[in-house]
């Protein structure tokens, strides 16, 4: 076993695939990070971030892979159409599907924008609509099959084979689960397909047979009322026939670490199988996840399994990855909503660089968020207070999360949305910390609620 060490002042980091051990004040803790048993007959888990396979079973066997198919047409789709482009569905499109096929009701002569048709493909899982996509953009079906055959094979995917778009049972309809996991890790570099396929309701337009109506995410993990709702699910695609089973591709991301589980061939376990590979891959990303043996504290907040990232390095000290700002007033611009709610489909966020976007408010680039002031600067090495909440943005314009050090020394703990932490209880790699009222991690003090900390921040027990 190979054990990584991180030694940052009152933040020790232990970065493991297999025992964390730690003394946490009072006797010595052993946690085992454990594979978990997955009922499910194919199964991946992915770092998209790293490219690393964290898990896999019978990861490159083929399986039937149902809807998750459109996965790869609702990218193909937003590559080569017009999100404004029409749609008119043939007979073929609308015709050319099995007894019991999930369906919107459109037929031959119906016309509705690509944006409308990926929205009833990803959403309501529409099969005579994923036909109509791949005849408008790959003048057929056989054309549009090579298409994604294609596509598949530059993203890596190389024992995969699409024979339809919509994944209705086909002999020669294959793919593998870390085939997929390729697949829908590069969908979800895509501002449009996660906008998509993050969507949990969506009015799809009045049709000849059918007035407007609201269409929902097939996908339980993102739906907040539902009781499998995983937070941190930014989208993912569901399937089902009776030769394949229950198939299951979701995209998770926290503290800056995006997930990719694929589920194949699965009878009722999808969704319990996808939890428990979530759970792990993040318990590895972040070595979080884990309970100090002492005295219960009330506390105001916790966020387990925060990760100081450091680019294409395995191990730095915090003094490296944490950056030098200097906190300034607040921009006088308004958002509607903070990073992590802001709709996209309507964004060609891939073009935005730091300085160079006209607009004001929230952009995103490449997953990582940036902030246009008030006077079309880009928000740089400072803290800004947008409706209310506080953004922390990094010398290159990024947005923060995590652990930031300012120039006086004093420390901030940035959340996965990016709104800075603060009055209340930090729970970081086992560790409690207290951040105040203005966010700065408290030292050598007491504790509103009267707890002592030390000069590392660190509860002491």
């Amino acid at each position: 076993m190979k054990i990584k060490k991180i030694i940052a002042g009152g933040l020790s980091i232990l970065l493991s695939v297999g025992v964390i051990t730690f003394a946490p004040g009072n006797g010595m803790v052993t946690y085992a990070a454990t594979p978990p048993n997955i009922a499910s007959q194919g199964a991946a888990l992915y770092n998209a971030n790293t490219g690393e396979f964290l898990y896999e079973k019978d990861g490159n066997k083929q399986f039937f892979p149902a809807s998750i198919t459109k996965i790869m047409t609702t990218l193909l789709a937003l590559e080569q159409a017009d999100l404004d482009d029409t749609v008119v569905f043939s007979k073929s499109a609308t015709t050319n599907l099995e007894s019991g096929a999930t369906n919107l009701g459109v037929v031959e002569g119906d016309r509705i924008s690509v944006r409308d048709a990926l929205y009833g493909t990803m959403l309501a899982s529409a099969n005579e609509v994923a036909n109509g996509l791949a005849e408008h953009v790959g003048g057929s079906i056989p054309g549009f099959a090579n298409m994604m055959n294609a596509r598949a094979r530059e993203i890596g995917a190389k024992n995969t084979n699409f024979v339809n778009p919509s994944g209705l049972n086909n002999q020669n309809h294959k793919t593998t689960a870390k085939d997929m996991a390729l697949i829908a890790a590069e969908a979800f570099r895509n501002p449009n397909f996660r906008a998509i396929a993050g969507t949990r309701y969506y009015t799809f337009p009045a049709i000849q047979r059918n007035p407007a109506k609201s269409i929902a995410m097939h996908h339980k993990m993102i739906q907040t009322n539902d009781n499998r709702f995983y937070p941190g699910v930014i989208g993912g695609k569901t399937g089902y026939t009776k030769s394949a089973g229950n198939t299951l591709v979701t995209c998770a991301e926290r503290n800056g670490v995006r997930l990719v589980v694929v589920i194949l061939k699965s009878q009722g376990t999808h969704y319990t199988d996808t939890r428990a590979l979530l759970d792990y891959g993040f318990a590895i990303a972040s070595t979080g996840g884990v309970d100090i043996a002492s005295k219960d504290v009330s506390v105001k907040k916790s966020i387990t399994g925060a990760a100081v990232q450091a680019e294409k390095k395995e191990v730095v000290e915090r003094t490296e990855s944490a950056q030098q700002v200097q906190v300034t007033n607040a921009d006088s611009a308004k958002v509607d909503a903070a990073p992590k709610s802001i709709a996209t489909s309507d964004v060609r966020a891939e073009n935005y660089g730091p300085g160079m976007a006209p607009d004001i408010g929230w952009k995103e680039s490449n997953g990582s968020w940036f902030y246009v002031k008030s006077d079309k600067t880009s928000a740089r090495a400072e803290v800004l207070n947008i409706n209310g909440k506080k953004y922390w943005f990094d010398a290159d314009g990024k947005m923060a999360r995590g652990w930031r050090q300012d120039t006086n020394g004093s420390w901030y703990f940035m959340e996965d949305s990016g709104a800075m932490d603060s009055s209340g209880w930090l729970k970081y790699n086992g560790l409690w910390y207290y951040l105040g009222s203005d966010g700065k991690m408290l030292t050598n003090t007491t504790t509103p609620d009267g707890y002592t900390l030390n000069s590392n921040g660190v509860w002491v027990s």
